[in-house]
This record gives C-alpha cells, structure tokens and sequence, in this order.
C-alpha cells in the first residue's frame, strides 16, 4: 500500500505542507519548488517500472477490445498554442495525432493564439498539409478560456476534445474514446483515466472513480480528457467566463452537472500529462490564477444553485499551501436531528457538537438496526431528520461536523449517509470511506495509514463518494434507517454502514465519506462484528462485489494490495 508515489507524497508533506515547518520558513517559495519537482520526479520515476509492465500489457488487450474504426464528423480535437508552447512537446503531440488522424476522420483544430514565434509558426505551416488540420488565428493571445471558446467554434465534430499543446496522447486513444461513445449511446460528457510524464517515462497513473459530483466539487479530476458535446458545450456557455482562465475543464463539467447532465467514466488511461516547470502537472504554483479560477468554479456552482448564502469558498485546511477547497457551510438554518451515543462505557460525545440543542440518546453498538429505529422513532419528527451515530469514546476533532453533514446532504438529496475518518492514538487511520468486496467483506483500503498521509491522489483529504462508511462517526437520514431495517432487523449497529452502503447502491442512493468528519478513538471498531455476521453480509451481498465504481478495478482488494496494479 505504501508505495513509491504514497513516500513523496508524505516526503513533501513534511518538507513543505506540515504547519509552520521550519524549512517552509526559511526556504524561499521558488527553491521550494524546485526541490518538489526533484523529489516528485525521482520517486515517481522509481515507481514507475511496475507502472509501465502493467499498461504493457494493458495496450495488449486493448488492441483487441477496441478494434473500432474512426467515425467521420464526430471527434475534433481542440489545441490552441501560443508563443510559451514548448515546441517540442507539440512536435510530440503532432506525432501522435498523426499516427490515429492519417485517415482524416478526425479533425484537429489548432488555433494560432496570437503567435510571434517563428518556428512554432513554421511548425504550424507545416501541419496545413493534412486536410484533416483545421488551423484558425487570433491576432492577438486569447488566454486558454479565450483560446478554447475560438476552437470550439471552428470544430466540425460532435464532441469536441480538448488536448493541451505539450500533453501526449496514447496510439489508441480515439479508437477507445469512439467505442465508448458508440457503446453508451452517444452520451453529453466523457472522460477518460491519464498519467503523467518525465521526459519519455509514464508516471504516476491516475485511475479515477465513476462520475462523482461529490468529489467534482473538491477536485477537477475529470480532466484530461474530456469529451464533450459540442453543441451542448455552446449550450452551457463553456469557455466563455474569463475568471475561470485556469480550469476550463471544471468550469465546464461543473456546468453540465448543475445542468442534470452526468458524464461517462472511460476506465483506460489515454492521455499523459506533461511534467515540466510550466506546467500545473508539476506545480499548479506555476500558474498563480488557478487559484482565482477555482474559486470562480465553486462560487459559480454556488450560485447557479441558490445556495451561495450558505456557504463560503475557503482552501482546505487538510491541504496546506495548495490549490484545494472547501465549501464551509455556515452556521445557519439548521435541521432537526437526534444524537445516538454509541455507549461503550466512556462519557458521551454529545460536548464536541456546535449545533442548537438536539435531542441525546444512548444504544450498545451490539444493538440491531430494529433496536436502533425503535430508539429514532420516538425522538424523530419526520424521516428527513438527521440521526447522528457516535462511538462515546470519541474525540471529535472539528465542533462544526453536524454543518458539514447537513451541507452535503443539502447539496446532494440522493446521499443516505454520511461518515468520516478516524484514526488512533497512535496517529494511523483507522476507518474512512469502505469498499464493498474489498478485504473480508467491506473493509477500509486505506486502514493503516499515516493520518497525515493524504492518500491516493489525495482523497482521504476530500469529500467523495464511497461504497460505504463506518457507523462509528456518521451521519443518516432517519428515512434510510427505517428502510435498512425492513429488510435487515437482524443487522447490528457496529455493521450497520457496510448494510446501509449494500442498500445505498440497490436502490440508487448515495453514500459520502467526509475528511471534516474525523476523530480519534482507541476502539477498533472492526473488531466489533461478529464472523457470522460479516458471512451473512458477503452471502447476502456478493452481487454487488467487488464495487469499483469509487475503487480502481486494477488495483488489489486485499489490505496488502492497497491502490497497488495487480495482474
């Protein structure tokens, strides 16, 4: 579980992110970047033998699966360039549009954004030779929003594919972007896995979940690449406000999201995202408005769906000196709810609430989920009220975790239930989001980790979607109680997040994991169930496992193989 990419993370942890580091003190910003890039690129690249035997064999199999023709008038590739293109990173581009585009079935537009370089306009010149090349102008630089808007409006194809200047696209990537547009019926949105590169090597591959608006509203991890609608696109306004300059893409999935159009996980990595010193691939710090950008993405989301008054935009404070957020809900217009402290002999949890005064009630964890409604009943005004389950041994981090959770149930009515992180004394995670199928039947890939670590291209320190949450630190409507107790009375309470996470993907509900829900605690809560119970859970369930919908289906469901590449 601790690989090579798992020690920079936690290297530059330490050197950079950890609060009021000495050496984030005495080293100035630009040396710190400098010494980042250095030990990003050697880890990653001592990682990536392992990486590079795996996709070997994946480009195998790929050949096989997706022998499908290009289909005329429907891919259009959208690059603009300006004078700071690399050229050759765009000479290497240009190859590998070539080696897919030689038929012309797929169109390429490249806009001159207002270029003085001569030999990138000799290069541009050059290109004019293949018909498919449909090279447009602007006398002056269009900035990358700009720039986009100009190419989107000269492509001819019915989605259109954004590809930076000095990014790669794998040999086989629009073979594969054009069977799943045809196997999914010709979907509004797309998106497909990626990596990044070194110089010539592949690194670090970034195997995304399913589409999760959760983790959308935290992270643009549905970048490179996007495949978009065209017309749809220029329904929705894309590339046409100028403060998002820095996150075209976020800007323009977090429209269709708000718009009720979900988009299509392409699970195969295509597209390599180029690692140099300009490049936010390698320091999003070398591009200063990305933070103003982003701000704009999320204020604009917050706005188009009425609920801009409830929330301020504030960078995480899990993620120290990046470009991270955190929509922070604000301490008003609050909801019913009704506490249930998880007696295990300690005091209570009910102090580490900043909450109006709500109803406190006490259950052995032992209980049944029939236990469990008979207690909500008699407190609950309706099935809308919120019922929050805490271990009493608990020490609870942040006091606003009931805001928190009543925010994301705001943003997201489909969400059943909520959970967080907890760890022990001894500073190891312990719970967080749960996977169904993972290890003896619902467990946590990322138990044992450091706390500080901040995960798999971050997650544990983001809002997402998961299979499952733990029941020891959660939050749930009343409304999925009762429903999990008609059809499981028996369940107990310690196991009661692996049923309810069961039932969530049944009946098309969602389960969401919360880093700002987190504590620590000195019970292994896993200890809990007894082996019968987790048997009958694995027979009830085996349907649904393994759920990769928010777990890379190539990566181990054993605690040994933790987001590592197996076969």
């Amino acid at each position: 579980m601790f690989n090579a990419r798992t020690l920079a993370l936690k290297l530059e942890f330490h050197l950079f992110r950890k609060e009021g580091a000495l050496l984030q003190k005495l080293v100035p910003v630009k040396t710190q970047a400098a010494i980042r890039r250095r030990l990003r690129a050697k880890y990653l690249l001592w990682d990536a033998r392992h990486y590079r035997a795996w996709l070997n064999r994946e480009m195998q199999t790929r050949k096989a699966k997706y022998a499908c023709p290009l289909e005329s008038g429907l891919l259009s590739l959208l690059t603009p360039v300006w004078d700071g293109t690399p050229l050759n990173y765009f000479r290497l581009l240009a190859e590998s549009v070539i080696q897919q585009s030689s038929s012309g079935r797929a169109e390429w537009v490249i806009l001159d954004n207002g270029c003085q370089n001569k030999e990138i306009l000799t290069f541009l010149a050059t290109l004019q030779q293949y018909p498919w090349v449909t090279l447009t102008h602007s006398s002056s630089n269009a900035g990358i929003i700009g720039g986009l808007r100009l190419c989107l409006e000269a492509a001819g194809g019915r989605y259109v594919l954004p590809v930076d200047s000095d990014d790669w696209l794998y040999p086989d990537c629009l073979q594969i972007v054009t069977w799943w547009i045809r196997s999914k019926g010709f979907p509004p949105l797309l998106y497909t896995d990626e990596d990044k590169m070194i110089g010539p090597s592949a690194v670090q591959p970034y195997l995304k979940p399913d589409f999760d608006p959760v983790l959308l509203l935290n992270s643009a991890y549905i970048a490179h690449l996007g495949v978009i609608d065209r017309k749809l696109a220029l329904e929705q306004g894309a590339y046409a406000d100028k403060s998002t300059e820095g996150s075209p893409d976020w800007d323009l999935f977090t429209r269709f999201f708000v718009a009720g159009k979900p988009a299509v996980h392409i699970p195969e990595v295509v597209y390599s995202w180029r690692m140099h010193p300009e490049s936010t691939a390698d320091d999003a710090g070398s591009k200063p408005y990305i933070h103003s950008s982003q701000k704009a993405v999320l204020e604009r989301y917050l706005n188009a769906t009425g609920l801009a008054h409830k929330y301020d935009v504030e960078y995480s404070p899990l993620l120290k000196n990046s470009c991270d957020w955190w929509l922070h809900r604000r301490p008003v217009d609050p909801g019913p709810a009704l506490l249930v402290s998880l007696t295990t002999g300690a005091d209570p949890a009910v102090q580490f609430l900043d909450y109006p005064v709500i109803p406190h009630l006490a259950l052995s964890p032992t209980a049944t989920v029939k236990a469990l409604t008979e207690l909500v009943t008699d407190a609950a005004e309706s099935e809308n009220d919120l019922v929050c389950l805490l271990s009493d041994d608990l020490e609870i981090d942040p006091t606003d975790w009931l805001w928190e959770a009543l925010g994301l149930f705001e943003r997201f009515p489909d969400a059943a239930m909520i959970g967080g992180r907890i760890r022990n004394s001894a500073g190891l995670t312990m719970s967080a989001g749960l996977v169904l199928g993972f290890g003896r039947a619902c467990d946590c890939p990322d138990r044992g980790r450091p706390a500080i670590d901040p995960g798999y291209f971050t997650q544990m320190m983001k809002q997402r979607s998961v299979s499952a949450v733990s029941s020891q630190f959660a939050v749930l409507r009343a409304a999925a109680v009762y429903e999990l107790a008609k059809h499981n009375p028996t369940a107990s309470v310690a196991m009661l997040g692996p049923w309810l996470g069961a039932w969530a993907l049944r009946t098309g509900k969602r389960v969401i994991y919360s880093p700002y829900l987190s504590g620590v605690s000195s019970l292994d809560w896993d200890a809990l169930p007894k082996p019968a119970e987790i048997a009958e859970f694995h027979r009830s369930n085996a349907d649904l496992m393994p759920d990769h919908r928010f777990y890379p289906a190539a990566m181990g469901m054993q605690a040994g193989q933790a987001y590592r590449l197996i076969g």
